[in-house]
């Protein structure tokens, strides 16, 4: 059986993806800022920006939970949903207001393969958003779940070359200090978009 939506209900569905796309916008900005080698007070403001947006959607996703008696899944899920998304964008503010905080250079080479893997999971993310509400297209959701679980499994990789290179090459203990918590907060970013796309697995087995 398949996810029954009235119009009210969709409301929920619209929001969701929203918040999805606007995650999405935000990594995919990160991503250019930190190929550029730029993240001054403009670029940080811009992601503080896209995170307030964040907040607000979640926000009233969760007024609408409050004030809706009938919902088209779960309550609980919704907000879990809602909740671990605004949980992704979060780490995306944190590393970028971190990283000028610090005076860090972001063209790191390993932690721009860090912020690629979290890019592509946020598109994945979105598309699955976007997709949940129709039951014809659950199979394209898994598949994007799938997906994420696969960049979460190459994070791992990651952050082991990564803190492998820096004890290697870096001299100055405090910047192994610093780097070392970005690449770290970079992988939870990465491990938190694997939980979002466990709890969307979850919403499909209670509602297929």
């Amino acid at each position: 059986m398949g996810i029954n939506l009235i119009p009210k209900e969709l409301k929920f569905f619209d929001y969701l993806s929203l918040q999805a796309a606007n995650l999405m916008k935000a990594a995919e900005f990160f991503k250019a800022a930190v190929k550029d080698g730029v993240l001054d007070e403009a670029e940080v403001k811009k992601m503080r920006d896209l995170e307030h947006e964040g907040d607000t959607l979640a926000h009233e996703i969760t007024d609408m939970l409050n004030r809706t008696f009938i919902t088209p899944i779960d309550r609980e899920d919704i907000y879990a949903l809602a909740n671990s998304l605004d949980d992704v964008l979060d780490l995306l503010n944190a590393m970028a207001s971190r990283i000028k905080l610090y005076g860090l250079n972001p063209a790191d080479p390993n932690f721009a393969q860090f912020v690629d893997l979290i890019d592509q999971a946020a598109a994945a993310l979105s598309k699955a958003v976007k997709d949940m509400s129709d039951p014809k297209l659950h199979s394209r959701v898994l598949e994007q779940c799938i997906e994420i679980n696969r960049l979460e499994n190459l994070g791992d990789l990651a952050r082991e070359k990564a803190v492998g290179d820096l004890f290697e090459k870096e001299k100055d203990p405090v910047m192994v200090i610093k780097w070392k918590e970005i690449y770290e907060t970079a992988e939870g970013a990465l491990d938190t978009c694997e939980h979002v796309a466990k709890v969307i697995g979850s919403i499909l087995v209670k509602n297929g």
